[in-house]
């Protein structure tokens, strides 16, 4: 059974005034993973966005039922009927259950093994919804591949004869490797560092450099910090080693960076038998060029005021998975660039 474990932000800020515009969704058994996921995915717009406009292309699609469900707890989202949203969040699971029978009862689970499962459903629904789309005489894009896919390009160099490969890899989200005491950037950096591998090659050298790169940069980047691995002893634990959240980041890339900034924070309380999480996110009505800093705290029944500072700073130890959106002059300037062409 899910154990809720109080964060220490709760215990000592209890003077943050909770949000009535925007109501909580209720833990319908050990689901604040799905909560938190959810809360995340609502909060990009452009992403809802895109799925509500397709709707007369997958409305009629039993296969997509997934995807009405979401639509669903969309449109009561700002509702206070708590039993409406009690079903519709059972609708959706049950939904998913039937792609990912795993996910079948009331289990706690992996948020990030959610949320990558969620995604990669939504785009396996792609070629069906495409064909279905030609036949009406129609285009359909796929929100998934729009707004979150990226690829990455994996060069290995024979230290030997100086022969390269190259192989491409498509991602929906990074894990990264925690840096002590280190930053987000100093954990990307670490990830894109070139390292020694062993590989034979055909001029008979056995070491190669391997040098990973992003060949592109999806709209909205989502990084996982992997805060879960195995002892030496192959038992599983939980490292809580405080990592620097910053706002903004710029993501370099074989076709030019991009910048991003941090929209949202799902994050882990506890430990590897049992645990909590929770989103802080970018208030919904916040305008990109507002320095008002508004942010929530969605924490299943209870959805609290706060700023992106404070969840940065109180996150440091706990931040689980991380949004970063692409800034809209810099979106703007790609598609000129790939207009321009």
């Amino acid at each position: 059974m899910e154990r809720k474990v109080i964060p220490k932000h709760r215990r000592c800020n209890r003077e943050r005034s909770v949000s009535s515009k925007f109501p909580p969704f209720p833990n319908i058994g050990n689901t604040c993973y799905m909560n938190s996921c959810l809360q995340s995915l609502l909060n990009i717009e452009e992403f809802i966005r895109d799925i509500s406009r397709q709707e007369v292309l997958w409305s009629a699609v039993p296969e997509a039922q997934l995807l009405r469900r979401l639509t669903d707890i969309r449109d009561c989202h700002e509702s206070t009927d708590y039993g409406l949203k009690d079903h519709h969040l059972r609708s959706f699971k049950k939904a998913f259950s039937n792609q990912a029978p795993e996910y079948t009862g009331s289990a706690q689970k992996d948020a990030h093994e959610f949320l990558t499962l969620f995604l990669n459903e939504v785009k396996r629904l792609s070629p069906h919804l495409k064909r279905n789309a030609a036949l009406q005489g129609q285009s359909y894009t796929c929100p998934v591949e729009d707004h979150h896919v990226f690829k990455m390009e994996n060069m290995r160099t024979c230290k030997g004869c100086g022969h390269q490969s190259s192989q491409q890899e498509e991602f929906t989200s990074l894990s990264l490797d925690l840096v002590p005491e280190g930053s987000v950037e100093d954990m990307l950096e670490t990830y894109l560092k070139e390292q020694e591998i062993e590989f034979r090659c055909d001029c008979g050298g056995t070491t190669s450099e391997l040098k990973s790169s992003f060949d592109t940069l999806p709209r909205v980047l989502i990084l996982h910090l992997k805060r879960f691995g195995f002892t030496q002893t192959y038992e599983i634990q939980k490292v809580d080693d405080p990592v620097r959240l910053q706002r903004d980041l710029v993501v370099p890339s074989n076709q030019g960076g991009g910048c991003y900034s941090l929209v949202s924070i799902i994050s882990h309380y506890g430990g590897t038998e049992s645990g909590h999480y929770i989103c802080n996110s970018v208030h919904p009505e916040e305008s990109p060029y507002s320095t008002s800093d508004n942010w929530l705290t969605y924490n299943d029944a209870q959805v609290l005021h706060t700023t992106g500072s404070a969840a940065c700073e109180e996150q440091q130890n706990s931040a689980y998975i991380l949004f970063y959106k692409r800034n809209l002059l810099d979106q703007e300037n790609e598609w000129e660039h790939v207009f321009n062409r």
